[in-house]
């Protein structure tokens, strides 16, 4: 219980700054305070509170603030080396005075980097417990909202092969943490309890011009790798314009999906389910109602699995960019052999050489992800200096006019 309260209190301290500031100044102004007062001196002395106080800021907040304190006890000893008449200039090439000094530095560091490490694995496990929970409460209103239902759905309930029970397994299905692998899922679910075939999810860009398929399971290839909204049939743009779930009309063309669902992520339509063939006359109003209840879930998991990521992930990329360090781009591409083991899904790796040191990741990162879709990944090998690039969904026989077309610009503009 005790550790569980001082993890909470770091916590709220790491939010309000202030409450650090204060805590230094109250506890080095007491030191200071009393030290003067009884004409101490301890700050003379090769071990005192002042280094135990830097110590224990650094155990508590990290490397920043431990540093901070070690800087105010310095300062302190150096006005009250002066104060008292001492040489201050003997305090920095006296070799003892420069050793114990290096010393509580050197320990100072090391704490705060181990209070700086423990912290952030307080704060996964704490974000992963909060996620937890947080699914756990929509899975109880869920099931709750379904409960009362049931005194005026029973009879329908009792005709229809889902059970609480089977509902129950296809969320426990979709709690994975990637969303590869929840996008995966989804098509073995609607294959498995939905008969549906021929099931492919499409990225759907922020402008709602276009969409880019990230996932497909068909026996033809009949699902495009770009679809644009501008050309694409009536039943497409009617669906952007409602952005529900929708099934073909009778006055549709016979090439459009059974059914369009959308995948709601942070609010906003980000990829949408497309489903060729779907056995509608074997579906029951209630197998509907569970179509959407899934696609609900759906992405609540995918929003949960790439805030965890994002928090996992930030050790991976640049710092101030969304560039990927060269290993974790390599765990990526891993991702993306396998989908192209199971689902045929093309993809191609780019690299290439800069021929200076960047100055500024950022400056190239504006460059490049302004050429290149939502949906393809940047990384960076500082080794050998090369940019590399992950586009999901590309064909090999397109590989050498991309590469050109990227490598002019990079030259144009000079990186």
């Amino acid at each position: 219980m005790t550790n569980r309260w001082e993890g909470i209190i770091i916590l709220y301290a790491q939010d309000r700054p202030w409450i650090k500031w204060a805590e230094i100044f109250i506890v080095f102004t007491l030191l200071i305070g009393i030290d003067l007062a009884f004409n101490l001196g301890t700050i003379q002395n090769d071990l005192n509170l002042f280094y135990v106080a830097a110590i224990l800021f650094a155990l508590r907040y990290g490397t920043t603030f431990g540093l901070i304190s070690f800087a105010v006890l310095l300062l302190y000893k150096v006005l009250y080396t002066g104060l008292v008449g001492g040489d201050i200039f003997l305090l920095f090439y006296d070799t003892n005075s420069l050793l114990t000094l290096f010393y509580y530095f050197a320990l100072t560091v090391i704490v705060g980097l181990f209070s700086t490490s423990f912290r952030e694995r307080y704060e996964i496990s704490q974000f992963r417990n909060e996620e937890l929970k947080d699914e756990n409460t929509y899975l109880k209103e869920t099931v709750d909202l379904l409960n009362t239902s049931q005194t005026t759905l029973r009879q329908k309930l009792l005709q229809s092969e889902y059970s609480l029970n089977q509902l129950y397994e296809l969320a426990v299905s979709l709690d994975l943490p990637h969303p590869e692998l929840i996008r995966s899922e989804t098509i073995r679910l609607l294959k498995k309890y939905f008969l549906a075939s021929d099931v492919a999810i499409y990225h759907v860009d922020r402008s709602q011009k276009s969409m880019r398929l990230i996932i497909r399971q068909a026996e033809k290839k009949e699902f495009p790798q770009t679809i644009f909204l501008d050309e694409a049939s009536s039943m497409f743009k009617r669906f952007f314009q409602v952005q529900e779930t929708m099934l073909r009309q009778l006055d549709d063309d016979d090439t459009d999906p059974m059914l369009l669902a959308p995948i709601v992520i942070d609010g906003e339509t980000r990829e949408v389910v497309v489903i060729k063939r779907l056995p509608l006359r074997k579906l029951t109003t209630d197998d509907l109602h569970v179509l959407n209840i899934l696609f609900s879930w759906i992405g609540t998991r995918i929003t949960n699995a790439q805030n965890l990521i994002r928090k996992e992930q930030h050790e991976k990329r640049y710092p101030g960019t969304s560039f990927y360090k060269k290993e974790a781009f390599i765990e990526i591409v891993a991702l993306q052999e396998q989908k192209k083991l199971h689902h045929d899904q093309p993809f191609i790796v780019l690299e290439y050489a800069l021929d200076y040191e960047p100055v500024s990741l950022e400056s190239i990162e504006a460059i490049v992800h302004s050429y290149l879709r939502e949906i393809d990944i940047v990384g960076y090998d500082q080794d050998e200096n090369k940019l590399l690039l992950l586009l999901p969904g590309t064909s090999e026989e397109n590989r050498q006019r991309i590469y050109d077309r990227i490598e002019g610009i990079l030259i144009q503009k000079g990186v």
